[in-house]
């Protein structure tokens, strides 16, 4: 399907999200990575350990700087999980206010209970703030389990996962007078971004495990995927722009319109400061 007659047709936006939400971008994304992490598991002869090859636990702690945990891995999995505890809580918020809810209101059982309660928002069509609204409670169902099945990974493996923030998240700017769905998702999309640049700055430090390096790149997938819906939805260019600080995979590219820039852990952590209450 061309991206023209997808901006330009409401019936190609349909389609579109359908194709997408079947791609893995709907709640069925976090099943696809369970089971792509038990079947990594399985491959391997035994349940993942905590002990991989690769960069020294010293290495480690100063590369996550903050992140708790007894070994490298458990290091590596709970700086995965505070981002998720963020993603996750500043989803729920920004659904909260998309639907004309309490901030604290916790997540409902359901992603069908939420209904659309603001404007499309400037520079939006009601075409694209349906869209963007459906893809905003989606996907705050995606980050819980992504937040729920690394608790649960973690656990797994004998580990001890991370808390929460005790002081909470700030969705930035929460307050806004008239916050049409444009603007929430703009408040949402920089997160999303960090995200992706999160996960691929993390593989390295995942030495020899299979099976958690096979979760970190599906859920990287989503993450990237994520990404690129909302920006669609702001008609703009698929791929993230750089951004100071990125790094990237390789010296050059064909276009800037790639995934393969990312952050190093501690330059994730410090521009998630800002949302730690």
């Amino acid at each position: 399907m061309h991206i023209d007659e997808i901006r330009s047709s409401p019936s190609s936006r349909r389609l579109f999200l359908k194709r997408m939400s079947a791609a893995g971008l709907g709640i069925a994304a976090a099943k696809i990575v369970s089971g792509n992490f038990k079947s990594a598991s399985k491959a391997m002869g035994a349940t993942p350990s905590i002990a991989p090859s690769g960069p020294t636990l010293t290495q480690v702690q100063a590369a996550f700087p903050g992140i708790p945990g007894a070994s490298s891995l458990e290091i590596v999995l709970n700086y995965a999980l505070t981002l998720e505890f963020l993603e996750a809580d500043l989803y729920r918020q920004a659904l909260n206010i998309a639907s004309r809810r309490p901030l604290d209101t916790p997540l409902d059982a359901t992603v069908d209970s939420y209904k659309n309660g603001v404007k499309p928002g400037f520079g939006f069509d009601k075409t694209a703030g349906d869209v963007g609204f459906l893809y905003l409670a989606q996907f705050a169902f995606v980050e819980a389990a992504h937040r729920d099945f690394l608790i649960a990974a973690i656990t797994a493996a004998g580990a001890t996962p991370t808390k929460a923030n005790p002081g909470g998240y700030h969705f930035i700017r929460a307050g806004h007078p008239s916050p049409g769905i444009s603007y929430i998702l703009g408040e949402i999309l920089p997160l999303e971004e960090t995200g992706v640049r999160a996960y691929l700055g993390a593989l390295p430090y995942l030495g020899d495990q299979l099976a958690y390096a096979q979760v970190a790149g599906g859920i990287y997938s989503t993450e990237a995927r994520h990404s690129a819906a909302l920006r669609y939805v702001f008609d703009t260019r698929i791929g993230p722009d750089p951004r100071p600080g990125d790094m990237k995979v390789v010296t050059t590219y064909p276009s800037r319109n790639t995934f393969e820039y990312f952050l190093t852990p501690s330059q994730v952590l410090s521009a998630a400061s800002v949302y730690f209450g």
